[in-house]
């Protein structure tokens, strides 16, 4: 009897000096590639932004936090614009960056980042582009890129039929829509 309480008093011990609380993963950025891992990632201001993909309201297939799209007429000379969507879909409190070129019929090289007006396709401006958005604590705040305000450099940008596989990096100075003083 003294060996089953003895027990149970030593599991309550334990049990109750363990830290209840899960240790917080920090996001890490994916290694930079140029063989097709599908990864994607930057830092806004010093935090960490990857993809997760988040669920619909209503059921169905997840939103995804990694996009890629082209315009109709990209194949075969990538003569379209070029979009690639970097967001955090999972988290209320989650980030996007949105890197827009206008025209990749360059291919590898650099593509200079220029005023956005906050719109893609037919309504943006006829220019490369980078959009971000920050939601924290309930607020959200846009940035948009401004006239030679970064780089978006495609490292490896081969075309398959039905895949292709482009690599880079980008770095840009954004400002906040409502605030040009507040930059990112």
């Amino acid at each position: 009897m003294k060996t089953v309480i003895f027990s149970i008093a030593l599991a309550m011990f334990i049990s109750c000096n363990r830290d209840k609380t899960e240790e917080i993963v920090q996001d890490q950025l994916p290694p930079i590639t140029s063989y097709g891992a599908n990864t994607a990632g930057c830092i806004i201001n010093g935090k960490v932004l990857i993809p997760k993909n988040g669920n619909q309201a209503i059921g169905g297939p997840p939103i995804y936090g990694m996009n890629k799209s082209q315009g109709l007429n990209f194949w075969p000379s990538k003569n379209d614009y070029w979009q690639l969507e970097i967001a955090n879909k999972k988290d209320t409190n989650g980030a996007g960056v949105i890197l827009y070129i206008k025209n990749m019929s360059s291919g590898v090289g650099d593509y200079k980042v220029d005023q956005s007006n906050g719109e893609l396709y037919m309504d943006g401006p006829n220019n490369n582009q980078i959009i971000a958005s920050i939601r924290e604590n309930g607020i959200t705040k846009t940035y948009w890129s401004s006239n030679n305000s970064g780089t978006i450099k495609i490292t490896r940008s081969d075309l398959f039929y039905g895949t292709s596989i482009f690599s880079g990096v980008f770095s840009c100075i954004l400002y906040n829509l409502n605030n040009a003083n507040e930059t990112i």
